[in-house]
């Protein structure tokens, strides 16, 4: 339960391994055509890694990852399956200004988690009320991955990886 809302554990959120367990991690960048025509922008340079989420329902609603026992991060998808395939292949596009920044600091932040070897999970509530939820429970939990949040109580910004 998230405040009034249940959600269904979906899986564990895992980075693709090389044979030897390790996080296989790659720079996507250097295959950019466009690299020398455009800037990265300030997600996009750096190690990301593949992630897949087997069984992901192709439904809408609202989803929350965990760290360990730790809400990190509330998003909402009209499709799910779509959504975590994003977060989890990162382009070369992706990486420059006008690409996913979203989608590249996500998939920094559960490379980051993965490779301190903390569990990283992936709960879902299908709804067709998904942005209202999503945030509802943004403003109430305050989840990290989210946003950097000021003494006020309002949102500063994206989060900073932390290399």
């Amino acid at each position: 339960m998230l405040g009034p809302y249940s959600f269904e554990f979906v899986g564990f959120i895992e980075p693709a391994r090389d044979g030897n367990g390790a996080i296989r991690a790659h720079r996507p960048q250097a295959r950019y055509a466009k690299a020398r025509q455009t800037k990265l922008h300030k997600y996009g340079d750096g190690e990301f890694c593949k992630v897949l989420v087997p069984g992901l329902p192709a439904s809408e609603g609202v989803y929350a990852v965990f760290a360990g026992q730790d809400l990190a991060y509330i998003g909402e998808a009209v499709n799910l399956r779509k959504r975590w395939y994003d977060y989890g292949q990162i382009s070369p596009r992706k990486c420059y200004v006008g690409g996913q920044e979203t989608n590249c600091r996500v998939n920094k932040l559960i490379l980051q988690t993965a490779q301190r070897t903390t569990i990283v999970t992936l709960w879902f509530h299908e709804t067709n009320m998904r942005k209202r939820i999503e945030q509802e429970l943004r403003d109430r939990f305050r989840p990290p991955w989210n946003a950097v949040w000021s003494a006020s109580g309002r949102p500063r910004g994206a989060a900073i990886c932390q290399s």
